[in-house]
């Protein structure tokens, strides 16, 4: 996998880049309102650029990463408000790469959560998707965006009705993937500019031989996650396994909640660590 320059992560990063230098925008599209839309979102960004965010280090999702938040994404459901807040009072934001959707942007207001969604066209980074999700005390939802945007097909493709849905899909892949950052302890990687790592010589455990070169210009974050587990054989009462909240203290003291995975294991067997595996990584 190669990881190539991003125009709107240059110019994030770098405060000193100029605007004539600057290869990213809106796409040209037919309908005005649409277009008009984005600009705003895209002037509503380097607005926020102007107050000089920590936005860190780009981070690429791999596999085993969203393995990790799609098995713990329920753990997190009754506390959603609560991890608006707690985002919003550490000024969470940061830069996403994924390899489904593209250059992801995010950063916290008040119980509110900002999207912008970038794509790449012939060296352009174009912005295709801008929304923002209030969060209720209840947990619920609220998404703003205008309202057509998705009947667009200079934007979107595929299913209309599945189009509707890409707004809640991508603010919980990114609800998610704070909350395992936050609660989960993963592998991290970072990549410098010009080189080529493979990743099974990096991350102890990693089924894949596959390799990620970085020519983005700026180092980039690979975000991995692997399990230790107990592994029980015996023949008693099964307990499948599940994701919890631990209480543990750090070096201060001081209480904090750690999500950890309770693997599947029969009552009074014996037990003994490994890493886990999955078997679709053997075939």
């Amino acid at each position: 996998m190669i990881i190539r320059k991003r125009p709107i992560i240059s110019w994030l990063l770098n405060m000193d880049n100029v605007e004539k230098e600057n290869r990213f925008g809106v796409p040209m599209l037919a309908n005005m309102q649409h277009f008009g839309y984005l600009s705003n979102g895209l002037q509503f960004l380097s607005e926020v650029r102007d107050t000089c965010p920590e936005w860190g280090l780009p981070e690429l999702l791999m596999p085993s990463f969203e393995k990790v938040m799609a098995k713990s994404a329920k753990s997190f459901y009754n506390i959603d408000h609560q991890l608006f807040q707690e985002f919003y009072k550490d000024n969470v934001c940061g830069i996403l790469l994924s390899r489904d959707c593209g250059t992801i942007i995010y950063g916290f207001g008040e119980d509110t959560l900002h999207v912008w969604l970038f794509r790449e066209d012939n060296g352009l980074s174009n912005l295709y998707m801008y929304f923002y999700v209030k969060s209720t005390p209840n947990n619920v939802r609220q998404v703003y965006t205008w309202p057509t945007l998705t009947d667009d097909d200079q934007l979107f493709a595929g299913d209309k009705d599945e189009r509707k849905q890409i707004y809640e899909r991508l603010a919980n892949k990114l609800m998610v993937y704070l909350a395992v950052k936050k609660y989960v302890k993963v592998e991290t990687i970072v990549i410098p500019i010009g080189r080529t790592t493979k990743l099974d010589d990096k991350i102890l455990g990693y089924k894949s031989k596959e390799k990620v070169r970085n020519e983005s210009g700026q180092e980039v974050i690979v975000m991995d996650s692997r399990w230790f587990r107990k592994i029980v054989n015996d023949n008693e009462i099964f307990v499948r396994g599940f994701f919890r909240f631990q209480n543990k203290k750090d070096e201060n003291g001081e209480w904090y909640k750690e999500l950890i995975f309770v693997d599947s294991y029969v009552r009074y067997g014996y037990h003994r660590n490994a890493l886990i595996e999955d078997n679709s990584d053997k075939e």
